[in-house]
């Protein structure tokens, strides 16, 4: 009997083989800000760590990971796959005056 699994979206069940997998990475942008030669002498490098460290023990393990980077994997039916693709950030639709 073949493995089933559960779409995220609306539940259904289906076999794992007519599923479509959806991953989603988020991560900060790894490009590096200009920064001059003047800057980086004048920069107290100990003080900056220091405040950045007292910056984050207020934060939980998790919060630091948000910042940095996330994967998320799920699983959809084909119906839910279809409405994904059309929408994938599911932001609201803009209504457009249409001829009749």
């Amino acid at each position: 009997m073949a493995e089933r699994v559960e779409c995220e979206l609306c539940r259904r069940e289906v076999d794992v083989h007519e599923s479509y997998v959806v991953r989603v990475e988020v991560f900060a942008d790894p490009s590096v800000p200009p920064v001059s030669g003047e800057a980086l002498q004048s920069t107290d490098f100990d003080q900056t760590m220091a405040d950045l460290l007292d910056q984050m023990k207020h934060l939980s393990a998790e919060d630091l990971q948000d910042d940095v980077h996330r994967h998320f994997e799920y699983r959809l039916c084909r119906p839910c796959q279809r409405r994904f693709l059309a929408n994938p950030l599911g932001k609201p639709r803009e209504a457009r005056a249409g001829k009749n």
